[in-house]
């Protein structure tokens, strides 16, 4: 029976991935967590079959490679596959193909109960007409426009994070073990242009209440942004 959700792990090379980028122009410092460069060269490796979410893992201290994880309808094989047959030289550098794309298919199902840690790097933002923004710099004007006392940046996040489960899981225990605003490069209408957005990382712990639900959300991801580094739930077992 053929998995309907992989797991795919690639090791890019830091250099290359620069080369890459500066190739493309977007070698920039609107591009600081290089997720629309990332994002760029996922397409130009995979094409149509390029995977997201994903999440890029980079160690800060610089003691370890980087490596990219990301969840994809198609194995590492057809990655691979198309990627031998179809990217450009310079794209296909950036990591080895010699061993083929590392794979694992996903659980076929999630038992409805089952109590799961997590980790996601997530942009917590909500978006009214065209125009984005951090939910909690929502919620500070809401409240200041009806008088009120705001609740914790924390405690906004954990509803926000709660409405993106829906029916396809509880939130159990939940963190905010990261923050910051950080410029991301997004193209609208034919132009590349930078903005200010939050990145929060959560950790915590959920019980899965529609196995099927919970699947889809593993595929499609959390919040927006998700093509660019966002969103990826990370499993772990339950403490």
């Amino acid at each position: 029976m053929t998995a309907s959700l992989y797991m795919i792990e690639l090791r890019p090379d830091p250099a290359a991935l620069i080369r890459f980028a500066q190739d493309q122009g977007l070698n920039t410092h609107q591009d600081q967590d290089l997720g629309y460069a990332t994002h760029a060269w996922l397409k130009a490796l995979c094409g149509e079959l390029a995977p997201k979410p994903f999440r890029l893992l980079q160690d800060g201290r610089n003691l370890r490679p980087p490596r990219l994880l990301g969840f994809s309808a198609h194995d590492g094989t057809r990655l691979t596959e198309h990627a031998r047959a179809f990217a450009s030289p310079l794209a296909a550098q950036v990591c080895s193909l010699a061993d083929g794309i590392a794979f694992k298919p996903m659980p076929e199902s999630w038992p409805n109960g089952r109590k799961l840690g997590f980790e996601v790097m997530a942009c917590p933002i909500s978006r009214l007409g065209r125009n984005e923004d951090d939910v909690y710099r929502r919620h500070l004007r809401d409240c200041d426009a009806r008088a009120q006392s705001p609740d914790s940046r924390e405690m906004v996040y954990r509803r926000w994070l709660t409405r993106q489960f829906g029916s396809a899981a509880t939130l159990d225990d939940f963190s905010l073990d990261g923050f910051r605003y950080l410029r991301l490069l997004r193209k609208a209408r034919g132009t590349r242009s930078g903005f200010l957005a939050p990145q929060a990382l959560f950790r915590g712990t959920l019980s899965v209440r529609d196995g099927a639900g919970f699947g889809a959300l593993l595929a499609r991801g959390i919040g927006r942004h998700r093509a660019f580094g966002f969103g990826m739930l990370l499993l772990r077992p339950a403490p």
